[in-house]
């Protein structure tokens, strides 16, 4: 009833978990599982507006009933009327603005931006120095998960938050573990991390960490164990090696490098400031003290570091990093630098990038800000996502960030003003995807990589890659396959090298099919790869597949394209007249097709008026 203690409560949604939905204190029945999807896009972009198209888009996706419009306006209805049932207001809470629907929530209504506010809070005490306050708040954030985010919700827009979601969980529970040990909890994290490394083997960073604890813990010879472990699953999953950092902890732990001790306990632990009370439950532990330390100090300005790891075994390019390099740092420029790097799928944009990004890394000394933008997959980032995401890294709690695009574009280039820093946004589907994400700043740059050029873009610096050329395509396949075996067998690896079109995804799934099978000849490899038919079938390794890439890249073209690119597959090298007699159109409607895949990256142009397949793509696009 009104007035009782529960109301104040007022909506809370949870979607770290199974789906729920309180008022008041009280459960609200969501309905079925695409209702409560719809109601999971409403509440993750709480204050926007989202029209119904949108709504079928990422609920329903290409499976959208052709009434899908009836259908959300009738979970729009179903979803106010069990708000009204729990007491609520429906009309102040699900409204109807702009076109669209909007959730307005209260801060802390939503259990996944109450995650966001406590793992900001926790950065801004690791910022200060302050380790204890910080794997506190980390952990209460960690405390919210029930189960898996959005679990059994349909759609893929659910499907991909849920992977993102995932993913940050994971990435602060990592970040909370590091804090935890080198707050000299290693031998109570041995169990935890055991557990943790079994649940995701490939993750070195977790295996870091478990390495240190047993080291720190006594058991150094365990701690070998995980690494040849480490190496043992790498070379069988991906035929990779560890990386530079856990190779160098196995060095230091094999030495009993002084540094990799134990930190040592504080004897008087800090005491509270004047005014600051200490829970009575906790008062006795360290890191509470620590928190309500903590709990005056002004936050510090964060200083975002989201490069990814490089690859260790980049090869080649050095004209290219070289020229990125420069145009990132030009002092002369009016305005910030922007760099766009395009190309054909699986050139090695993205290797690339970051290379050219950590060469110049020291420029950048208020931080470099990173996004995948999916622009290759059915549902690319959406620029209000970005925004969000790099207002967090930058500082703003989660319960401060502005509902509308625009507000959160403005807000973040009002922060970037005076700092120099990195934007890299990686995968850009076209100019629009790319806009918002553009600081104001001439004291920043942006690195953009994309499957087209992007020449609406206004870039002040373009690099368009193309093959690797015939000795670097060597040198990549002795980095990862190793020089000894490479060497040894020279004209099968030229072999394989041709067979590859001197790609570098096709020459990394041959090079670590390779390394992943010691016992065969280079020549095996290059005789399997030398039947066009099966050539494509063979350059697959782990989740690396070049005609899955192809596919991916060929599901967003348009049917009039994929029409074309079939019929042009039989010309590998072709003009505008040449084309135009194979799609029975006229000329200039053939040359803006031409164009069209050229921009989508199914397609090359070496010369002025001269177009041609990569022999792989012209694999993957003849008919049968």
């Amino acid at each position: 009833m009104p007035g009782e203690a529960g109301d104040m409560e007022g909506l809370r949604i949870s979607v770290l978990g199974p789906t729920r939905v309180r008022y008041g204190g009280r459960d609200v029945a969501a309905g079925s599982g695409q209702r409560q999807a719809v109601l999971a896009v409403l509440a993750l972009r709480t204050g926007q507006v989202v029209t119904a198209d949108e709504l079928a888009r990422l609920v329903w996706g290409e499976s959208a009933p052709a009434s899908v419009g009836a259908v959300v306006r009738n979970h729009i209805s179903k979803l106010r009327a069990a708000i009204v049932a729990a007491g609520g207001d429906a009309a102040a809470i699900l409204v109807s603005r702009g076109g669209g629907y909007a959730l307005d929530l209260a801060d802390g209504a939503l259990d996944a931006a109450e995650f966001d506010r406590l793992v900001d809070a926790g950065e801004r005490h690791r910022a200060a120095g302050e380790a204890s306050a910080a794997a506190l708040r980390h952990r209460e954030a960690l405390a919210l998960w029930t189960g898996t985010a959005l679990s059994g919700l349909p759609g893929p827009y659910a499907g991909r938050q849920r992977e993102r979601l995932a993913g940050r969980r994971l990435t602060v529970l990592e970040n909370c573990l590091a804090l935890e040990l080198d707050l000299g909890g290693h031998a109570r994290l041995v169990e935890e991390l055991t557990v943790l490394v079994a649940e995701h083997p490939l993750r070195e960073g977790l295996r870091g960490l478990l390495m240190t604890a047993l080291y720190r813990a006594g058991r150094q010879a365990e701690a070998l164990e995980v690494f040849a472990d480490t190496r043992r699953v790498l070379a069988d999953e991906v035929g990779a090696e560890p990386g530079p950092g856990l190779r160098r902890l196995q060095r230091q732990i094999l030495c009993a490098d002084p540094g990799l001790a134990p930190p040592v306990p504080a004897t008087t632990p800090a005491p509270a400031p004047a005014g600051t009370t200490v829970p009575a439950a906790a008062s006795a532990t360290p890191v509470a003290v620590a928190v309500a330390a903590a709990a005056a100090s002004s936050a510090a300005p964060l200083v975002p570091a989201q490069l990814p790891a490089g690859v260790g075994d980049f090869t080649g390019r050095t004209a290219e990093v070289g020229l990125v390099a420069s145009a990132l740092v030009d002092p002369g420029r009016p305005g910030p630098a922007v760099v766009v790097v395009s190309g054909a799928v699986g050139v090695g944009k993205t290797a690339l990038a970051v290379r050219a990004a950590g060469t110049v890394r020291a420029a950048f000394a208020d931080g470099q800000l990173y996004a995948e933008l999916h622009g290759s997959g059915r549902e690319p980032a959406e620029p209000a996502e970005v925004l969000a995401g790099f207002l967090r890294a930058l500082g703003v709690p989660a319960g401060e960030i502005p509902g509308r695009e625009a507000e959160r574009a403005e807000r973040y280039r009002t922060l970037l003003a005076g700092r120099r820093v990195l934007v890299v946004l990686d995968g850009a589907r076209d100019e629009r995807q790319v806009r918002r994400l553009l600081p104001g700043d001439p004291s920043c740059a942006v690195l953009v990589t994309a499957r087209a050029r992007l020449g609406g873009l206004g870039a002040s610096s373009a690099v368009h890659l193309g093959r690797l050329a015939p000795e670097e395509s060597l040198e990549f396949l002795s980095a990862v396959a190793g020089r000894s075996r490479i060497a040894a067998e020279p004209a099968a690896a030229d072999e394989i090298v041709a067979a590859c079109g001197r790609l570098p995804l096709a020459l990394r799934v041959a090079a670590t099919k390779l390394a992943a099978r010691p016992a065969w000849s280079v020549a095996a490899v290059a005789g399997r790869l030398r039947d066009e038919h099966r050539r494509l079938g063979e350059l697959r390794v782990g989740g690396l597949a070049v005609e899955t890439e192809l596919r991916r890249n060929h599901e967003l073209l348009p049917e009039d394209l994929v029409d074309a690119l079939r019929r042009l597959a039989a010309l590998p090298v072709c003009s505008a007249p040449e084309a135009a007699a194979a799609l029975g159109v006229p000329e200039p409607a053939a040359g803006l097709i031409l164009e069209r895949l050229t921009g989508s990256g199914m397609l090359d142009s070496p010369a002025p008026g001269r177009y041609g397949f990569h022999d792989l793509v012209r694999l993957f696009a003849l008919p049968g």
